[in-house]
């Protein structure tokens, strides 16, 4: 099977396109960090950045027109949308940027130059544990509990105390 089976037809959010160019971005976020009066430093790698994809696409045909108006609607929605291209697949994508040119020259036919970043997921914020409060209340506890033991006293930190 070759790369031509594995085309598949352009879409966004259910309408169709073509494509004359697509292009993905991407890559790492990368902090470096840097030093007063030292020749040395290093990188933070903080994860892959988001992919975004700019694509010029085109509408041709008797109801260009009509779909045209449609992309419109589709890239001006709200939220995310499913964005297909022919070769890198699909990704959940928003509409970030996009121009439309049609000519009187070239009667039925319409070009989309769009910009999308990749969805992603949202980090939800996780409980957990305050360790150092857990210590600090069991130590309180403890305290308390022998505060009032018939033993107080009993014991020194050179032993058995005197009675």
């Amino acid at each position: 099977m070759s790369w031509r089976d594995r085309l598949r037809p352009a879409f966004f959010r259910g309408v169709p396109f073509h494509v004359d160019e697509d292009e993905i971005n991407g890559g790492r976020r990368v902090v470096p960090h840097e030093y007063p009066k030292r020749n040395t430093g290093y990188s933070e790698d903080m994860g892959r950045r988001l992919r975004a994809y700019r694509v010029r696409g085109y509408l041709i045909g008797a109801d260009y027109d009509l779909v045209a108006r449609l992309m419109l609607a589709a890239l001006e929605a709200d939220g995310s949308g499913l964005l297909v291209l022919p070769l890198v697949g699909e990704d959940t994508v928003l509409a970030v940027n996009f121009s439309y040119v049609e000519t009187r020259e070239e009667g039925g036919y319409g070009t989309f130059d769009m910009d999308f970043i990749q969805e992603g997921q949202p980090v939800a914020a996780s409980a957990g544990v305050d360790t150092g409060a857990a210590v600090n209340t069991a130590a309180d506890a403890v305290k308390a509990s022998t505060a009032s033991s018939p033993m107080k006293g009993a014991f020194t930190p050179s032993g058995i105390g005197s009675q």
